[in-house]
């Protein structure tokens, strides 16, 4: 008794005039909406009893009448789960199976098996194998079938839903970067375009002090120096967004750093700052090799030697000690000071722009300094983090993918 599927048997769903073959569209986020259920059996009266025991879930129901007939079902439809016969002629329930599962589309759709076959283990051992998730026996009994089936129902339905999430996630994510671009598009753009007056404010400024400083009284030459100051702190913070900005947009080659190398252009640097602090800066032996971008990690580092030699308490002299570690696929530099430490409710947010604990009266700066070494690091495949606490110094480190031996 094969064939194709009477139109008028294909598809019961009581009162919904639904035709064989047709699936309802089902909306995830829409815990009512119905799904599909698969019913495949070369006898009327075994899908009739089949289907009336879970026409109780109120699902879509589709029948089909042969193992090629269920197949060309499920290229069109997706199903919660499969309710097939073994027994069938043609393609039997075993080679169904077998072919469902070689289809992507169909390779992890649910399958129980529903056999009167009670004669040996072998048939429930290769129902097994083939991947179905149950192996019922006849005579069913309807609570229990009823119960199974229900599970897989309420599992599609939340499958469903996570996947309809998970495209929400990635349609969000998506428009979040593309935002996320264009304000560092607009940041740079702002940043590069205020450079010019300022700078033309700065010069100006210098110049009337140096040209006619003396013809200023006291409030006048304090004015001018004001307006130099404040000049200069915006040039800073101009130059430092623009940093940003560079370290999100541009593309930069990484290759194998000295670590050593690097760090000896870094206290080159800072070597002013270092003399006028009067600072004490202990190297340990630095022999690694980093997977890196010499130019970016130099000025990671840079802002990471600068913080150490700037934020200390008054009349304290800066100690320094700086040492790196190997691990598995990686190397943890490591900038340990002593200098007025931070408290462990700020460690992360000090890695954000324009995070700042302490007035420019007290230590200068921009903000943005250790916002741009989280930045280079992240687009160097690495990580920084700190270890502090108040007036017990801070330990600053930096993790990069270890250089592979070529």
């Amino acid at each position: 008794m094969t064939g194709t599927i009477d139109n008028q048997a294909g598809v019961h769903q009581q009162g919904s005039g639904v035709e064989a073959g047709d699936a309802i569209p089902v909306n995830p986020q829409d815990p009512e909406e119905k799904v599909n259920i698969l019913l495949v059996d070369d006898r009327p009266d075994k899908l009739m009893a089949v289907e009336t025991i879970i026409a109780e879930l109120g699902q879509n129901v589709v029948k089909a009448r042969s193992g090629q007939e269920a197949l060309r079902h499920l290229l069109q439809t997706d199903f919660a789960v499969i309710l097939l016969d073994v027994n069938m002629p043609g393609l039997d329930g075993f080679e169904t199976a077998a072919l469902i599962r070689q289809r992507k589309k169909s390779e992890h759709t649910p399958i129980i098996f529903l056999t009167a076959i009670s004669d040996t283990e072998t048939h429930v051992s290769r129902g097994y194998s083939l991947g179905a998730v149950d192996y019922i026996l006849a005579p069913v009994l309807p609570d229990v079938l009823r119960t199974k089936v229900s599970v897989f129902v309420e599992l599609h339905k939340k499958n469903q839903q996570i996947r309809s999430l998970n495209e929400q996630l990635q349609k969000r994510i998506t428009q979040l970067t593309e935002t996320n671009q264009a304000l560092e598009a607009f940041t740079y753009s702002i940043a590069h375009d205020l450079r010019a007056p300022l700078r033309a404010m700065l010069g100006f400024s210098r110049a009337l002090l140096e040209d006619y400083g003396a013809k200023l009284d006291a409030s006048g030459q304090e004015f001018a120096n004001r307006i130099v100051s404040s000049a200069k702190r915006m040039d800073d913070l101009i130059q430092d967004l623009l940093s940003y900005s560079r370290l999100s947009r541009e593309q930069i080659k990484l290759g194998p750093v000295k670590l050593e190398a690097a760090l000896d252009d870094v206290l080159k640097q800072c070597e002013l700052q270092v003399r006028e602090k009067e600072a004490e800066i202990r190297v340990e032996t630095l022999l690694f090799e980093v997977w890196a971008h010499k130019g970016v990690l130099v000025q990671m580092l840079v802002n990471l030697l600068s913080n150490s030699l700037k934020f200390v308490a008054t009349g304290v002299k800066p100690s320094v000690r700086i040492w790196a570690e190997e691990g598995d696929g990686w190397v943890r530099l490591s900038i340990r000071d002593n200098g007025i430490g931070i408290a462990s409710e700020h460690h992360q947010r000090i890695f954000r722009v324009f995070e700042r604990l302490h007035s420019t009266e007290q230590y200068p700066g921009t903000g943005i300094g250790l916002a741009n070494v989280s930045k280079a690091a992240e687009r160097m495949g690495g990580r920084v983090g700190v270890e502090s606490q108040p007036d017990q110094g801070s330990r600053f480190w930096v993790e990069l993918p270890k250089a592979p031996r070529l």
